[in-house]
């Protein structure tokens, strides 16, 4: 299976977020299957490392005003969860 790559917001200072534990957040796809979907973002429970080989798939970390960080942290997706049901 190919690895698939995401972006996120980090509002935070990047050494105190939080790593290897289950946590909500907000993931753009920008690999989906359908190029018109390209940057949907939607709620997520993941996993995150800043190791970028830890799990499966990439993530790419941009800060609160967009600035993308040089190297990319890896990432689970455990399941999409739906906020607006």
């Amino acid at each position: 299976m190919a690895q698939k790559e995401y972006d996120t917001f980090i509002l935070t200072e990047l050494s105190q977020f939080p790593e290897d534990q289950e946590m909500e957040m907000i993931v753009r796809n920008l690999m989906p299957a359908d190029r018109r979907y390209k940057y949907r973002s939607f709620y997520a429970t993941a996993m995150i490392s800043k190791s970028e080989s830890k799990y499966p798939d990439r993530l790419w970390v941009r800060l609160g005003r967009g600035q993308l960080q040089e190297k990319p942290w890896s990432i689970k997706i455990i399941k999409e969860v739906n906020k607006f049901g």
